[in-house]
């Protein structure tokens, strides 16, 4: 008759001497068991990778619409950004374009970045006179090419029509 290691409840292990259906059938008691032990294992080192990586889940008690909200929100102020960026990035080209570099850096450092002109001058190593100049004659050329700009979108919308 085939001998079993029977572990009990209180943690002791005795040898048990069964019949060859019962050592079969604890057997293949044994062997779910290390399956069901590897499965939660495996489970279990998921879990603290994810955890450690940085992966949240979601508080039972908290509204899931108001998470969701929140996310949509999230997501929403970045696109937000970005189309600011965008658009800052497209003027800086723009005025880098039709001004000459000096210009053009004083203009955007004061208009668009809110910095000081006595700042400017000390990054620029010129006077905040020279500072004030350069940002007028940026403001001139700027107004003139807008000028000009205007009458020819006129001019388009007369031949086209308002289509554009």
């Amino acid at each position: 008759m085939p001998i079993i290691h029977y572990k009990f409840a209180d943690g002791h292990t005795e040898e048990i001497e069964v019949t060859e259906e019962v050592a079969a059938a604890f057997e293949q008691l044994e062997k779910y068991e290390k399956k069901v032990e590897r499965k939660e294992t495996r489970r279990h080192v998921s879990l603290n990778v994810l955890l450690e990586n940085g992966f949240e889940f979601f508080d039972k008690s908290e509204d899931i619409l108001a998470t969701l909200d929140k996310q949509k929100q999230e997501k929403s102020e970045w696109k937000e950004e970005r189309f600011r960026r965008q658009v800052l990035e497209d003027k800086k080209k723009e005025i880098f374009s039709l001004l000459t570099y000096r210009q053009a850096d004083a203009y955007f450092r004061h208009k668009y970045l809110h910095i000081k002109k006595t700042e400017i001058a000390r990054y620029m190593n010129i006077t905040e006179g020279a500072v004030r100049k350069l940002i007028k004659k940026a403001e001139a050329t700027l107004r003139e090419y807008r000028l000009a700009n205007e009458k020819e979108i006129k001019l388009l919308e007369a031949i086209f029509g308002s289509c554009l």
